[in-house]
C-alpha cells in the first residue's frame, strides 16, 4: 500500500551539510518544511521554516505539538564531533528523550520518526564478524562512550515503537563518511598517517550524496525497521592511505588504544574519537542487504569510489558554500513574505513557537 505523502515535516538538526542537503531534497515534495537547530544551516533554503532549538531541552516537544507535524527526521545526532562526552550523550540520549516525549504527547500528531543513527553502533575489536547485519548489536562486550549512547538512543527508538504502534519508525545506521570536515577524512589526508603496528583494517565508507538519498527515501516511503546505510565494496586502510598519496607509518601499539591516541593527537593534531580508533584498528563492516530489499536501492558510490572522490579534490558535500549573512536574512524575509501571502494575513514568526 502506498503510504500517505508527508505534509508537514520537522527536520530536526539541519545546520550541518548533510542536514541542508536533505531539506533541500525533501522540499518539493511536502507541503510544510520546517527546520530546526541550535546553530543557522550553512546555506539558505527559502522553502524551509527555521527556527533556533535545542534537543536536550524539553521545548523540542513543545515545537513539535505546536506546528503540528505528521514527520519528524531527527538527524541532531553526535557521533564524529570534538564535543565531550557528556555533551554527546546529553544531545543524543537526552535529546531522543525529549524527541520522543513530544512525539508520543496525545496532542501529537506525528505518523513517521526516522533517526539518524550510525555504524558505530557496532563498534570494531578482533574477534568482529566479517560484516555486521542489524541483529548483530552487542550490549555485552566493553564499547566507547559513543556506541553506548547509540544502543541507548536506538533502544528508545524501539521501545517507542512497540507502546505507538500508529507511528512508523525507521532507524538509519549511516556509514563512515570522509566529508572534508570529518576526523576520518582528515586522518586519512595526513602526508605520514600513523597506524597500528600489524593491523591493516577494511573501511566501509558511505558518500554524503547516498547518506541524503536513504533518509529521503525513508521518508517519502515506508520502511520501518532499522537499516543498515552501507556502500559496496572496502578498502584496506593502507590501500585508502596510498589512494591519498600519503605514507602508512605503524608506529601505534596494538593495545593500550586510548594512549595510542594521545600520541596520535601529539603527532597529528588530529583528535581520533575511541570508536573511531577501533575502527582504525580492527575495521568495520556493514550488511545493506535488508535496506536493498525493503528500499529497492542501495548507495550508488563504492567505498573505493567515495576515496577516490576524496583523493581527487573533490568536496563530498553536496551542498552549496555557505550563504553570506546579509543573503541569509534575505533569505528568511522572502520566507516570511511568502508563508504570510500563503496564509492571506500577517503570521505569527514561528520563532514564538519556542517561547
Amino acid at each position: 500500500m502506498t503510504p500517505p505523502r508527508p505534509s508537514r515535516v520537522l527536520l530536526i538538526g539541519v545546520s550541518n551539510p548533510l542536514g541542508v542537503e536533505v531539506a533541500r531534497r525533501l522540499a518539493p515534495h511536502v507541503d510544510y518544511l520546517f527546520g530546526c537547530d541550535l546553530k543557522d544551516p550553512i546555506s539558505a533554503l527559502e522553502e524551509m521554516d527555521f527556527v533556533h532549538a535545542d534537543t536536550r531541552h524539553a521545548v523540542i516537544g513543545k515545537l513539535i505539538r505546536q506546528l503540528q507535524v505528521d514527520t519528524v527526521v531527527h538527524l541532531a545526532v553526535m557521533v564524529d564531533s570534538p564535543h565531550d562526552q557528556r555533551s554527546i550523550h546529553e544531545t543524543d540520549v537526552i535529546g531522543m528523550m525529549n524527541v520522543l516525549t513530544g512525539c508520543s504527547a496525545p496532542s501529537s500528531r506525528v505518523r513517521k520518526l526516522i533517526v539518524k543513527s550510525s555504524q558505530a553502533i557496532y563498534g570494531a575489536g578482533p574477534t568482529d564478524p566479517s560484516f555486521f547485519s542489524e541483529d548483530m548489536t552487542n550490549v555485552e562486550r566493553p564499547a566507547s562512550s559513543v556506541t553506548r549512547d547509540l544502543l541507548d538512543m536506538e533502544q528508545l527508538a524501539s521501545e517507542f515503537a512497540l507502546r505507538n504502534e500508529s507511528c512508523q519508525v525507521s532507524v538509519l545506521r549511516l556509514g563512515f563518511r570522509v566529508s572534508e570536515d570529518t576526523t576520518l577524512a582528515r586522518y586519512l589526508s595526513l602526508p605520514v598517517v600513523p597506524t597500528f603496528a600489524g593491523f591493516d583494517p577494511r573501511l566501509q565508507l558511505l558518500h554524503e550524496d547516498d547518506a541524503a538519498d536513504a533518509i529521503v527515501r525513508a521518508v517519502l516511503g515506508a520502511h520501518p525497521g532499522v537499516f543498515n546505510v552501507a556502500a559496496d565494496g572496502v578498502v584496506l586502510l593502507s590501500q585508502a592511505i596510498a589512494i591519498m598519496g600519503g605514507r602508512a607509518a605503524p608506529i601505534l601499539p596494538p593495545y593500550g588504544r586510548w594512549m595510542a591516541r594521545l600520541a596520535m593527537r601529539a603527532l597529528t593534531r588530529v583528535e581520533v574519537q575511541a570508536h573511531l580508533a577501533d575502527v582504525i584498528a580492527f575495521g568495520s563492516v556493514s550488511d545493506g542487504s535488508r535496506l536493498e530489499a525493503a528500499f529497492g536501492w542501495k548507495p550508488v558510490y563504492s567505498s573505493r569510489a567515495v576515496m577516490d572522490g576524496l583523493a581527487r579534490g573533490k568536496d563530498l558535500e553536496v551542498i552549496e558554500a555557505p550563504s553570506p549573512p546579509q543573503e541569509y536574512e534575505l533569505q528568511v524575509y522572502l520566507q516570511r513574505r511568502r508563508r504570510e501571502a500563503r496564509n492571506g494575513h500577517r503570521s505569527v514568526p514561528i520563532l514564538e513557537a519556542h517561547k
